[in-house]
């Protein structure tokens, strides 16, 4: 099969324009946020939604790649793959909401389970992100990335107006419901606008048992994933007790990982590709090293920059207000190699349907993670959550490496530290260009 090149780089230049447009609109609006609330208020926030995104595993249910190579390798279900994952989705959400809500309702104060029920609505929402499933196997990625520019772009200016309002925390909570319906609304009239299926969908109950037999490996993994990405903020507060420390961490991280954009919009794009090639294995190896070696090159100058500029950027951006973010920023920006080499490494064990591996990795990191924040977190206080969070990634990339076919895994990662193969990969694209 041929690779619909020019397709490929056109998926992936609108996914990088909406990943760069959030981006763009959390640095400048979103700081503006954080040095309005204040690091206590901005601390609630940030721990509200890191409570959301580790029980949202439960409404995702880890099919998002699932339903992508499935939606291209099975085209006549289309409407019963989208229909049914709907659905699952949106049972998902409900259990979300609940389980959220009483964990909140137990350990913390009512504002805080106030904010938290407030933040919680967005995820019913979400459902209809399998739109952007459907876009993402038709490598039509440019309808999501237009839906959340334009939701950026409204959401960026009643932020601006909740800060001239002067209004309380909680209408910043609820910036987050509105930016889900939002999304959702106009991806659901683009798919009416491209396909006339969407009266069809319906729920199998032989598509969602085989969609959660694929996928269930994934719900373990990503659990396992969400818990030691999203809970430094919970553990932050658990030891220190303290919001405004939670958000000293909060701003820091939410400006490293703001480049963490880069590998999931490019994997998101190169996927199909990647399954495409699935006959054509040398192929198909071939373009996951040239994948890998530009994740990892990005992750490289992300990581120099990061430690060059962050002093000067996060004072800059936060002023006098978040004194201790600089510091955990430029230790934590040097993650972001492990990170982008291991979204890489997880796209290619789906593609290769070795989904199972990765539960025992992300077990592994997990373990790592909570013997590593209980020793540096009393010990270097909110800047060993960034320590924590370092060797944590460290010990995983190793472990890849190291304990999974560990011939192929260490030469794939030595042939991509060669930048001829970013090379290759320009020349390719141009003379696809130069064909078309």
């Amino acid at each position: 099969m041929s690779e619909p090149a020019n397709n490929y780089l056109s998926n992936s230049l609108w996914m990088l324009l909406e990943k760069s447009s959030r981006i763009i609109s959390g640095i400048l609006v979103g700081v503006l946020v954080a040095r309005y609330l204040g690091p206590s208020q901005f601390g609630l926030i940030s721990y509200a939604l890191s409570v959301i995104a580790i029980f949202t595993i439960l409404s995702t249910l880890g099919m998002d790649s699932i339903v992508v190579r499935e939606l291209i390798t099975r085209k006549e279900k289309s409407a019963e793959i989208l229909g049914t994952s709907f659905y699952l989705r949106l049972s998902g959400a409900l259990l979300v909401i609940l389980f959220s809500a009483i964990y909140s309702f137990l350990r913390d104060t009512p504002e805080r389970t106030m904010t938290i029920l407030i933040v919680s609505g967005s995820i019913a929402i979400q459902a209809f992100s399998v739109l952007d499933f459907y876009f993402q196997s038709q490598l039509k990625g440019k309808y999501t990335a237009m839906a959340q520019v334009f939701t950026l772009l409204a959401s960026s200016v009643i932020k601006l107006v909740l800060i001239w309002l002067d209004a309380s925390v909680y209408w910043f909570a609820f910036m987050a419901v509105f930016e889900a319906g939002m999304s959702a609304s106009l991806q659901f009239r683009y798919y009416q606008m491209v396909s006339a299926a969407v009266g069809k969908w319906k729920f199998s109950l032989a598509e969602a048992k085989l969609l959660l037999q694929n996928s269930y490996p994934i719900i373990g993994s990503s659990l396992v994933l969400m818990i030691y990405q999203k809970s430094g903020d919970i553990l932050v507060l658990r030891f220190l007790r303290d919001l405004g420390m939670v958000g000293q961490y909060a701003a820091a991280v939410r400006i490293s990982e703001a480049s963490y954009f880069i590998p999931v919009a490019i994997c998101a794009a190169v996927f199909p590709g990647i399954v495409n090639n699935r006959n054509n294995p040398e192929l198909q190896l071939k373009r996951y090293i040239q994948l890998c070696s530009i994740m990892i090159w990005s992750a490289i100058a992300v990581s120099i920059g990061g430690l060059i500029l962050g002093d000067w950027a996060i004072t800059f951006l936060y002023k006098d207000g978040y004194p201790l973010s600089p510091g955990i920023f430029k230790l934590h920006i040097w993650g972001s190699i492990p990170v982008y080499f291991g979204t890489a490494w997880g796209m290619w064990m789906l593609a290769q349907h070795r989904q199972k591996v990765i539960i025992f990795f992300q077990i592994f990191n997990l373990i790592a993670y909570l013997f590593t924040s209980f020793y540096f977190i009393p010990k270097f206080q909110v800047t060993g959550m960034a320590y924590a969070v370092l060797v944590t990634y460290y010990l995983g990339l190793l472990a890849t490496l190291l304990f999974y076919k560990p011939g192929e895994s260490i030469g794939v990662f030595i042939k991509a530290l060669n930048p001829a193969h970013l090379l290759d990969v320009f020349r390719y694209s141009k003379a696809q260009r130069a064909k078309k």
